[in-house]
């Protein structure tokens, strides 16, 4: 099986603590990307009910799955795997938040993942980078108006 990443990057006009915020937000992730993300399961810590621990729920045509947040550290870094759902053997987020001068703030988005067929692997990957790649876009373009 073939292990494919994706590796993004995008500035902000806007501090690290309000990019951090927006990202960490299930529902408002969800908006951003232009998907319906839905939090299922709080986490238990009672400062993050979106923080480590917590599970989102997505759903595109056809599909339904759940990715569990597995390390939150405000506001530096977000770390998830997919832990239901899709035909996959490996599926791994991480987003690091980065500080950057004059008030604006940067992420290094990376996600590597392998499906269990083979053959979807490269197009996964494709879809799911120009769709992250436009949310990304789209979120930065309204933090700049």
């Amino acid at each position: 099986m073939k292990m494919h990443e994706i590796k993004l990057y995008q500035e902000f006009a806007a501090p690290v603590e309000q990019v951090w915020d927006a990202f960490s937000d299930h529902a408002n992730f969800g908006k951003m990307m232009g998907q319906n993300i839905t939090r299922v399961i709080d986490s238990t810590d009672p400062g993050n009910l979106n923080g480590v621990g917590s599970v989102r729920s997505i759903k595109i045509p056809m599909v339904v799955f759940e990715e569990t947040v597995v390390k939150s550290e405000k506001p530096s870094l977000i770390e998830y795997r997919i832990s239901s759902g899709l035909p996959i053997n490996y599926h791994y987020g991480t987003m690091q938040f980065k500080t950057l001068p004059n008030g604006k703030s940067a992420i290094d988005y990376n996600i590597k993942l392998e499906l269990k067929v083979p053959v979807l692997g490269s197009i996964v990957a494709l879809a799911l980078k120009r769709g992250m790649s436009k949310g990304l876009r789209n979120y930065a373009g309204r933090l700049e108006k």
